[in-house]
């Protein structure tokens, strides 16, 4: 009898300390916490190509499914409960599709890739359904608008593109101009309100900026616009050319550029930053 109580206690100590320690105790062998302490994988997903960087992961609205987009020039669709993709989008044609968005509606996925194009693709078939074009350089963020209507991307000259969903074409832009530089920042985050009136963006220039995201096409360059009003596209002089809107609000930091922005559902912005060093130069 002692020597069954003396096992039993250590057996215990030996469960206690198990338990504490990372990596040892095996999975399912006793009743675990709900929280890793440790930040342990719960499961591993393999696609990919071998040893080629994911940009961007995005989990779908409904929950279930997840994408993925790297630089082996696909884009991948994922279900939580399945360890290898249930599809892979391709048709950029660059190597790197750096950003990816869920449609609300979880039907569709949005990419935007080094080939300066955002393409708009069928969660279902796996189809390519939409190309938009017009940016000069390559899209670094996408973000589709609350209502489905509308997405917006981000190129590395600085510039966010609008397009309408609907039929592909490309309404409006958002471009900030630094006055010393003649250089617009590279956009690395964004985020629309909840009510998607407002779009967020963030980058290099270590301020956050918020633009009016209402009435996109409303200008002369716009001819349904123009049509809609009984007019002639030159006759449509009160509205701003694409590009020339100013942003509504800007909040600067100290010294941290912007590399995450997400809008909650109560309208509160919160973002994340890396500090930037200040430059030393003419060091002696």
């Amino acid at each position: 009898t002692r020597c069954s109580n003396k096992s039993n206690s250590l057996s215990k100590k030996t469960n206690k300390t198990i338990y504490t320690e990372p990596g040892t105790h095996v999975p399912g062998a006793k009743p675990e916490p709900m929280v890793e302490r440790y930040g342990a994988a719960l499961a591993c997903y393999q696609g990919h190509a071998k040893s080629t960087p994911i940009w961007s992961v995005a989990m779908s609205p409904s929950g279930y499914y997840f994408a993925s987009a790297g630089s082996d020039s696909t884009a991948r669709l994922w279900c939580t409960d399945r360890p290898t993709p249930v599809r892979i989008f391709m048709g950029h044609v660059s190597q790197n599709i750096n950003c990816l968005s869920w449609h609300p509606n979880c039907n569709y996925i949005v990419t935007g890739s080094n080939d300066k194009t955002v393409r708009m693709w069928d969660v279902q078939s796996g189809q390519s359904v939409r190309i938009l074009s017009g940016c000069k350089f390559g899209i670094n963020q996408v973000k589709v608008s609350p209502s489905g209507q509308y997405v917006a991307g981000a190129d590395y000259g600085g510039t966010v593109s609008i397009w309408d969903l609907r039929n592909g074409r490309k309404l409006n832009e958002f471009r900030h101009v630094n006055k010393e530089t003649g250089l617009s920042p590279i956009i690395h985050s964004m985020s629309y309100s909840p009510c998607g009136s407002t779009l967020a963006t963030g980058g290099d220039d270590c301020s956050i900026r918020l633009w009016d995201a209402r009435g996109l096409g409303n200008h002369k360059s716009n001819p349904e616009y123009a049509a809609s009003l009984g007019r002639t596209p030159d006759s449509v002089g009160f509205q701003s050319e694409p590009g020339e809107r100013d942003p509504v609000k800007t909040f600067f930091t100290a010294d941290s550029m912007i590399l995450d922005l997400e809008f909650t559902k109560r309208n509160l912005l919160l973002s994340v930053g890396k500090y930037k060093a200040p430059s030393v130069s003419n060091v002696t």
